[in-house]
């Protein structure tokens, strides 16, 4: 028989198809990771999409904002499976060594609401949501007892439907000092895996998202002094993005603004880590050089 007519191993060798997903990747797919309940310790926190870009109706204070983050992180990796969720407080408190900021915080996040913008499963369609941000929960009256939670079914829906999120840098998130640069650092997070690098907003739906309460700061010279200014300051110094706010006027109103981020390069990225890692005693100092402008343009391509 010819040799070469004998078939082999080698030859009825294919190359496997590569795997494809069976279907879309949900942000519950992506796993916490790290130690992102202890400001001592690097983790990773996932936040939906629905969540990050929200309107908070009830305002947070950046306290009851990283309070909430922090139970969201402790519940994610089995938030599908498990309805009720557990930590001790002592977890929870930090530095601090009264549970009163605790209680106070529990009492703010069991009355707040948020208006979330998710897609409607029975139409297909978008619709806007108006959520409680926390469920039913129990806390136990020892000092370093449990605090028990759940997430409103509603809540739970959406965030399983999820799609986009953040992966927020929790070392990241307690150095920042301002609620104003949590929520533009967890814009710019969710935002930071997509084509494309900007994103215009109408004025009132920015200050919803960064979570300026109703009432407050309107005019923009207050909203850009008391907001915008200070949150690109720490954004830009203390995250791996560099992050740019231009207002877009109609007449002599500012109409819209124009954000743009760029990912920093390796050094400025270690630069950031470097400043986090200072006291921030003499941080604005530091920062003197290096001031963050609002550039008022009538469209993001004018001079």
């Amino acid at each position: 028989m010819d040799k070469r007519s004998v078939p082999t191993v080698l030859d009825d060798y294919q190359e496997p198809e590569p795997t494809k997903p069976a279907g879309p990747i949900f942000a519950t797919d992506i796993k916490v990771t790290g130690q992102p309940l202890d400001p001592g310790h690097v983790g990773r926190i996932i936040k939906p999409r629905e969540l990050v870009d929200s309107v908070e109706v009830t305002p947070l204070n950046r306290n009851e904002m990283i309070l909430y983050n922090q139970l969201l992180a402790h519940a994610w990796n089995d938030i599908r499976e498990r309805p009720v969720h557990k930590i001790l407080k002592a977890a929870l408190r930090g530095s601090h060594d009264s549970n009163d900021r605790l209680d106070e915080a529990f009492d703010t996040l069991m009355t707040a609401y948020a208006k979330v913008r998710a897609r409607d499963p029975k139409t297909g369609k978008m619709a806007t949501y108006r959520l409680n941000l926390l469920g039913t929960n129990k806390e136990e009256d020892a000092r370093d007892g449990y605090f028990y939670y759940s997430f409103p079914p509603d809540l739970l829906a959406i965030i399983s439907e999820s799609t986009t999120w953040a992966a927020i840098k929790s070392n990241i998130m307690y150095a920042l000092r301002s609620k104003y640069s949590i929520r533009l650092y967890e814009m710019i997070e969710r935002r930071a895996g997509l084509s494309k690098s900007y994103e215009e907003f109408t004025l009132e739906a920015f200050r919803g998202m960064i979570g300026v309460p109703e009432g407050k700061l309107e005019r923009f010279a207050d909203l850009n002094k008391y907001c915008l200014k200070p949150a690109l300051e720490e954004v830009n110094h203390l995250t791996d993005f560099h992050v740019e706010i231009s207002a877009i006027k109609k007449g002599r109103a500012v109409e819209k603004l124009f954000m743009t981020w760029l990912k920093k390069s390796a050094d400025d990225m270690r630069q950031a880590h470097d400043e986090r890692e200072k006291s921030r005693v003499g941080r604005r100092a530091r920062w003197q050089s290096k001031v963050e402008r609002i550039v008022f343009n009538e469209s993001p391509g004018s001079a």
